[in-house]
């Protein structure tokens, strides 16, 4: 029986400061292979692709495109079967769905590593054909990205050893939340990972993830769970208003120390949010004022600094959500109004305990 496998390559792993490289910690090799969730691992398959595999791609894509795939060392990797027989129900599964279940299932656990740390990748799902000996053969692949613009405190981002051990906790919780009726969290997913993708117009970007929050922490049905003041409240809640926009790891041991909190960005965040969803040009403040300094120095630009804080909250109250267990509350408009509610987060509940918000946005 023929074997197939679906692949992701992990591009970027950490190589310490120690050992000669830039980052502040390692990614171990040594606990590679390392099994994420049943029949899925992170491996090092450089020696099961023969040195002349992509060689044939060189001619249609251009070489600068094809060494993204011939650097390929480390992936996470999903072999299977080209059918499947179901002595039950005496049917069979042929290639073509064994293969789209596969794919699926790789992607999402690659999406679950992107919000632990999303790293500059060119080269992205593969697939191909197992030979007897065990080597990875008759690749095809997805396009690698030609342009990629990370944000500015991600362009250094790597896979660390604490990444895949974060993935191993969060893998099958977010399996289940991709899978199961949540959908207000499956939405904020879609949001966040097309934002990622969304590599030619930071605006876009931007909305997108503002429109995650929106899927989290808003809903229709009464204006007592929707308005940006709601959507503020809640996420100073669910995260902690003093939580930092970058935790140890979000910048490099170079960069000056940025304390930079939840409560400090969330009214600049939606101020932002507004003057693009309504047509305005953007006040100079955004770009003028100062968001954070750089390891050289160089200020971050106010705009800049936003992007990274919303990436930063976006990521943290997905994850927060899965290790708390809060799928719950987050199913459908009815689950949230109801969870928030309990918690004294409707419009009206804050407006009688913080009062009329006084901040005023740049103009």
């Amino acid at each position: 029986m023929e074997r197939k496998f679906s692949l992701f390559p992990i591009e970027r792993t950490a190589w310490s400061q120690q050992r000669g490289g830039f980052d502040d910690e390692d990614f171990d090799a040594s606990l590679l292979p390392l099994e994420i969730m049943e029949d899925v691992w992170i491996e090092d398959v450089s020696a099961l692709v023969s040195d002349d595999e992509f060689e044939i791609y060189k001619q249609l894509l251009g070489s600068e495109t094809v060494k993204h795939l011939e650097r390929l060392k480390y992936g996470i990797i999903h072999r299977f079967s080209s059918f499947e027989h179901n002595s039950t129900t005496n049917t069979l599964t042929f290639e073509a769905e064994l293969t789209q279940r596969s794919e699926q299932l790789v992607q999402e656990i690659v999406a679950c590593l992107r919000l632990i740390r999303p790293i500059r990748q060119y080269a992205q799902l593969c697939g191909g054909t197992i030979g007897e000996d065990g080597s990875l053969n008759r690749f095809h692949f997805e396009h690698p990205l030609p342009l990629f613009t990370s944000l500015r405190n991600q362009v250094f981002f790597t896979i660390r050893t604490r990444d895949i051990q974060d993935l191993l906790f969060y893998a099958p919780l977010f399996r289940k939340a991709m899978t199961g009726p949540f959908g207000k969290f499956r939405m904020a997913i879609d949001m966040f990972q097309s934002g990622y993708f969304q590599h030619t117009h930071w605006k876009v970007r931007y909305f997108l993830w503002t429109a995650a929050l929106e899927s989290l922490f808003t809903s229709q049905g009464g204006g007592e769970h929707s308005d940006s003041v709601v959507a503020k409240e809640r996420v100073k809640f669910l995260l902690g208003p003093t939580t930092l926009i970058y935790p140890p790891g979000e910048l490099t041991s170079l960069d000056p120390n940025t304390t930079i909190t939840v409560a400090d960005v969330m009214d600049e965040i939606y101020c932002l949010r507004n003057h693009i969803a309504h047509g305005d040009k953007l006040p100079d403040h955004y770009y003028q004022s100062v968001g954070r300094i750089d390891f050289e120095g160089i200020a971050v630009p106010k705009v800049d600094m936003l992007l990274e804080a919303l990436s930063s909250i976006v990521r943290q109250s997905l994850l927060i959500i899965l290790k708390q267990n809060l799928l719950s509350h987050f199913e459908d408009a009815a689950s949230s109004r109801s969870y928030f509610t309990a918690n004294s987060l409707t419009k009206s509940q804050i407006g009688t305990r913080i009062g009329r918000n006084s901040y005023r946005c740049p103009v």
